[in-house]
C-alpha cells in the first residue's frame, strides 16, 4: 500500500495522542503511588493523636470532656492551615467545630464527623486506649474519634502535595451526634446546601464497607392515664394503666411494613412503682425506622386510629410521635459516588464493599437537603458503642488513601 502525506499526518497524530495518554496515565499512576505512600506514612501520626483524644471521656453533654477533645481537634486542624470557627451546640453541651480550607478550584466538599461518644465519665479509666493483635481499642476509638483524625490526615496530605483544585473544603465536627444532633442539625443542613458533596466519616463495617443509604429514625409511643387504687383491698376502684398499655403495645407493634422496610420496636415500658397499688400511669416508647419519610405520618395516623380500640374504657391515651433523623434513601447521586470510591480502592488492590443501614447519622441531614452524600468513609472496625469497640489497623492507610483520593477526584470533577 502506498503511503501518502495524509497517511503520515494521521499516523503521527495517532501516535501523538497515544503518547499524551500514556504520559497522562503514568503521571496519574505516579500521583496515586505518592498519595498511598503518604497515607502509609500518616499512620503513626494518626495513632499517636488517636490515643490522646480517645483517652478523654466525652459523652454527649460532658462539657469538660468535650472541651478537652475540641481543643486537641482544633489544634490539629490549625496545624494543616484550616480557618476555625466554633458555634454552640445548645441545648446540648460542647461546640460545633467548623474548619475551612480555601483552594483555587470550583468544587465545594463537606466532611462530617463528631466529638461525642456514648460512653459515660470514668470509662477511660476502666479501659483506656490500647493496641492488641493489630487492633486499636478504646471508648469512641471508631465512633467517631478515628473518623475525625482520618479526615485530618487526608487534609494534611492535600496540603503536603499542594493540591488546591477545589474552592472550599469544610470540615464540620459536632458534639451531639449520638443524641440526634438536636443542637447542630440545622447548621449541618444549611452548610450541606452550600456544598456539592458531603463525605461522612462514620466508621466502615468490619467487612470494609461504605454505606449508600440509611433509614430515618423516630420515637413513637403512648402515655396512658388510669386511676390508682389499693391492689388488695379494692382493686375494682382502680383503672389499670399498665394493663391498657400492654394491650396497646401488642396492637401497635404490628404496624411495621416489611415491604417498605418500616420497623417499629417497643423498647421502653414504664408503669407503677409499688406492688400493692394499681398503676395510674404508664409510658411506652418504640424505636421507629423508615426508608420513606411519609411512613412517619402513616404511623402517626395509625397510632391515632388503633388506640381508640381500648381494653379499658376508663383509661385516657396520649399519643407521642416524634420523627427524628430523616431518611437517607437510595439515589443516583450516591450511586455515582459509590462507583468512584470502589474504583479508587481497586487502585491499591482492595475491594470496597457497599451496604445499607438501619442506623442514622448526620449524613441523613446532608442527604435530605439534596447534597450528594456518601457515608461510612471513616476507619474500618467493629463493636461500636460496646466495650469491644475497635479499629482495624491494617485498614487505616487504605482508608486515608480512599478519602484523600476521593476528595481530589471530586474536587477536580465538580464544575
Amino acid at each position: 500500500m502506498k503511503i501518502n502525506s495524509i497517511h503520515v499526518i494521521l499516523i503521527s497524530l495517532v501516535l501523538t495522542i497515544l503518547l499524551v495518554l500514556g504520559h497522562h496515565d503514568l503521571a496519574r499512576s505516579a500521583t496515586d503511588s505518592l498519595i498511598y505512600d503518604k497515607a502509609q506514612q500518616a499512620q503513626p501520626s494518626f495513632l499517636k493523636h488517636l490515643e490522646q483524644i480517645v483517652n478523654i471521656d466525652s459523652q454527649t453533654n460532658d462539657a469538660k470532656g468535650l472541651m478537652q477533645v475540641e481543643k486537641l481537634v482544633i489544634d490539629r486542624l490549625k496545624s494543616i492551615g484550616a480557618d476555625i470557627k466554633t458555634v454552640t451546640a445548645k441545648p446540648n453541651a460542647g461546640n460545633i467545630i467548623i474548619g475551612t480550607i480555601a483552594g483555587t478550584g470550583r468544587g465545594k466538599i463537606l466532611l462530617l464527623a463528631h466529638t461525642d461518644t456514648v460512653f459515660k465519665q470514668g470509662t477511660v479509666a476502666q479501659r483506656p486506649f490500647k493496641i492488641v493483635n493489630n487492633k486499636a481499642f478504646g471508648p469512641g476509638v471508631m465512633d467517631d474519634k478515628g473518623g475525625i483524625l482520618l479526615g485530618v490526615e487526608a487534609l494534611k496530605i492535600l496540603k503536603e502535595t499542594k493540591f488546591k483544585d477545589f474552592k472550599t473544603i469544610t470540615f464540620l465536627i459536632n458534639s451531639d451526634e449520638e443524641t440526634g444532633s438536636i443542637g447542630s442539625r440545622e447548621l449541618i443542613k444549611a452548610t450541606a446546601k452550600k456544598h456539592d458533596v458531603a463525605l461522612v466519616l462514620e466508621f466502615g463495617s468490619p467487612q470494609d464497607k461504605i454505606t449508600s443509604w440509611r433509614k430515618g429514625i423516630g420515637t413513637y409511643g403512648i402515655k396512658v392515664k388510669g386511676r390508682a387504687a389499693h391492689a388488695g383491698a379494692e382493686p375494682e376502684k382502680g383503672c389499670n394503666a399498665l394493663v391498657e398499655a400492654a394491650h396497646q403495645t401488642l396492637q401497635l407493634s404490628k404496624l411495621g411494613d416489611s415491604s417498605k422496610q418500616t420497623t417499629i420496636n417497643f423498647t421502653i415500658f414504664q408503669a407503677g412503682d409499688r406492688r400493692n397499688i394499681i398503676p395510674d400511669t404508664a409510658n411506652v416508647e418504640a424505636d421507629v425506622r423508615v426508608l420513606e419519610a411519609r411512613e412517619f405520618d402513616r404511623l402517626k395516623n395509625d397510632f391515632t386510629r388503633i388506640t381508640k380500640n381500648k381494653l379499658l374504657p376508663c383509661t385516657q391515651i396520649e399519643i407521642q410521635a416524634t420523627p427524628g433523623r430523616p431518611p437517607f434513601p437510595p439515589n443516583p447521586q450516591t450511586d455515582a459516588l459509590v462507583k468512584k470510591a470502589v474504583a479508587i480502592y481497586q487502585q491499591i488492590g482492595l475491594k470496597l464493599g457497599v451496604e445499607c443501614s438501619g442506623g442514622g447519622t448526620d449524613g441523613n441531614y446532608a442527604a435530605i437537603v439534596g447534597t450528594s452524600t456518601l457515608d461510612a468513609l471513616g476507619p474500618v472496625g467493629g463493636g461500636a458503642h460496646s466495650a469491644t469497640e475497635y479499629i482495624d489497623i491494617d485498614r487505616i492507610a487504605p482508608r486515608i488513601y480512599l478519602l484523600t483520593k476521593l476528595i481530589m477526584d471530586l474536587a477536580s470533577s465538580t464544575r
